[in-house]
């Protein structure tokens, strides 16, 4: 009887942790991240979205990860200066000006109606809720960063050797 209740709880506690994973919209917050405000485009394989609002082109994948719905690879744990570094290597999709996102440019695709991942997730698939690098370095300590969390929409700051999530940005035309 105890392995029947201790197996009842464990299939318990996996099922409402797909429950608890899967993204919640609120309807009455204006969603201002329609899938229309977006071009996803494919580019010899590689997915990038432009940003119609902002003009800002992203990866559409996390880094580490790939395909059309993200879901190939290994999402990439990353220090702040790890995730620098990587944008300065980044040749994707014929661009080789790709980089961490500022703090403003990040919070431009927070969609704030949502969380569990407070994101489009038509044009951003398989983002996690986890806490993403901004470029921007912190004015008051100079040993933090500004970070979003995409499970939520909130930003913080973090210290640069912690490690966090990267999501590239370019600005086209500049």
């Amino acid at each position: 009887m105890k392995k029947i209740i201790n197996l009842a709880l464990i299939y318990f506690l996996l099922f409402s942790q797909i429950v608890l994973a899967q993204q919640t919209c609120k309807t009455y917050i204006t969603d201002e991240w329609p899938d229309s405000r977006y071009t996803v485009t494919d580019i010899s394989g590689d997915h990038v979205v432009t940003d119609k609002q902002t003009g800002l082109m992203w990866k559409q994948c996390s880094e580490g990860l790939s395909g059309s719905d993200c879901s190939v690879g290994t999402l990439a744990s990353l220090t702040w200066k790890e995730a620098l570094d990587i944008a300065d290597a980044e040749d994707f999709a014929g661009f080789a000006d790709w980089r961490v996102p500022n703090q403003k440019e990040l919070r431009t695709i927070v969609a704030r109606n949502c969380y569990s991942p407070s994101i489009n997730t038509n044009v951003f698939p398989n983002t996690p809720n986890d806490w993403f690098w901004a470029s921007s370095p912190i004015a008051t300590n100079d040993s933090n960063a500004w970070i979003v969390y995409f499970g939520s929409g909130y930003d913080g700051s973090s210290g640069r050797g912690g490690d966090g999530r990267v999501r590239l940005v370019r600005s086209p035309g500049q």
